[in-house]
């Protein structure tokens, strides 16, 4: 994902960014911005000369992304495996449709515990300064 913004503090590595409203906004209804006043923090890696009221572009790291995509996604692919699997092992005569309906209760179970998770231990988003846009 990628945000345009105001830089708003400059501390060390570590930039404070301001974003631009926009449709992207919409996509997370405003999850990132009402949880920190408004402000994005994101790092400097290149070290890029920045300094306040510079607009510039910031972007989501892509191994932030995969790493919670893949930690949404595979606890209810494998709760369903587990669910369906367990119930051929435990009941060997279960039709498909039982097993089916176990596997489709662990695939919920598992997402309502990836959820209940995420919503203590919230990921890292992990933003960096992609570059400068203008003074």
């Amino acid at each position: 994902m990628t945000e345009t913004g105001k830089v708003r503090e400059v501390r060390e590595n570590i930039v404070v960014v301001a974003p631009e409203r926009s449709a992207a906004c919409f996509g997370c209804m405003n999850h990132e911005c009402r949880s920190g006043a408004g402000f994005i923090t994101a790092e400097n890696p290149a070290s890029l000369p920045l300094k306040t009221g510079q607009t510039v572009e910031v972007v989501s790291r892509s191994k932030s992304l995969l790493s919670q995509a893949l930690a949404a996604l595979l606890p209810p692919i494998l709760g369903f495996l587990l669910g369906f699997n367990l119930t051929r092992l435990v009941f060997p005569e279960a039709a498909d449709g039982a097993s089916a309906g176990m596997g489709v209760l662990f695939l919920f179970a598992a997402a309502f515990a990836v959820y209940f998770v995420r919503k203590k231990y919230p990921a890292g988003k992990g933003y960096e300064v992609k570059r400068i846009l203008g003074e």
